[in-house]
């Protein structure tokens, strides 16, 4: 498949928000329950949960002059090595665009309120998953019960040997104030993929568009990156909808969240496999 170009726009946007981000610092104050964007401080804090929780992440400083100050110098991104690419998933998740820029995960025809989203599991793609859970409490993520039980190692590394794997990273946004995914791929030789060959892992909803290639603000090396323009309208609508159903959203339970809906665009890489969320986009018309 042809390798599609930024467009005029996108390189524009990309020099303006640059620009703005140089002039204009991120604020400390919070507004996450507001707006669905994160301050750097929140940032770190949902970033060493999710290292806590999920030992395939950790930190990195990355290049000491691409650093955001108000950042730790040892806590630039976060980043998971080695992740399988199972390709019968790829268009596993059905999606939509959000004003042109962003998605929004589409309800089936039974399930009008509630978008359920599941971890990239195959033995779970059952039909019979009628039972929509609530969204869960804080408490619900509490302890051991946020991480599933790990596979056997041996059976692990031998998938990521026969598959394509791919490093996932997580930058700050200090334009948007959101979390920014970068992933690159790498063939079952340990090659990296060609632009095209990535773009074939991405939902076809959102290549070119959701996701395009850019070198990565610390790697340098080109990546493919997802759009941060919308996540935080789709983390205030979750937000919002967990409040109406009487819950209270943690800034530092962010990344669990966004990694959830992220899936949408990236069905066939396999990073998201420490727990199962169902996540409200709509807002409850039973009541």
């Amino acid at each position: 498949m042809a390798e599609p170009q930024l467009k005029t726009k996108e390189v524009l946007w990309d020099w303006y928000t640059s620009l703005a981000s140089k002039i204009t610092r991120p604020s400390s104050q919070s507004t996450f329950l507001t707006t669905g964007s994160i301050t750097p401080q929140e940032f770190v804090e949902a970033g060493d949960l999710l290292v806590h929780k999920c030992g395939s992440w950790s930190w990195s400083a990355g290049d000491s002059s691409k650093r955001i100050a108000e950042l730790p110098a040892d806590k630039q991104f976060l980043i998971t090595r080695n992740v399988p690419c199972n390709p019968t998933m790829r268009e596993q998740t059905k999606s939509e665009l959000l004003d042109d820029d962003w998605l929004s995960m589409a309800p089936s025809e039974e399930d009008n309120d509630i978008i359920e989203v599941k971890s990239s599991d195959p033995a779970g793609d059952d039909d019979d998953d009628d039972d929509v859970g609530d969204i869960p409490d804080a408490e619900d993520f509490e302890g051991d019960n946020l991480v599933e039980e790990e596979d056997d190692p041996a059976l692990k590394q031998n998938l990521v040997q026969k598959t394509r794997t791919y490093d996932v990273t997580i930058c700050y946004d200090t334009y948007h104030r959101v979390p920014h995914v970068w992933l690159v791929g790498y063939d079952k030789n340990n090659h990296p993929l060609k632009p095209a060959q990535m773009y074939e892992d991405i939902s076809k909803d959102h290549v070119g568009e959701t996701v395009t290639i850019k070198p990565h603000p610390h790697l340098g090396l080109p990546y493919a990156s997802i759009h941060p323009c919308r996540h935080a309208d789709v983390m205030k609508k979750i937000v919002k909808n967990m409040q109406s159903s009487g819950r209270e959203p943690r800034s530092d339970l962010y990344l669990f969240i966004f990694l959830k809906f992220l899936s949408a665009v990236i069905p066939s890489i396999e990073y998201d496999n420490t727990f199962d969320l169902d996540i409200s986009l709509r807002s409850d018309e039973s009541s």
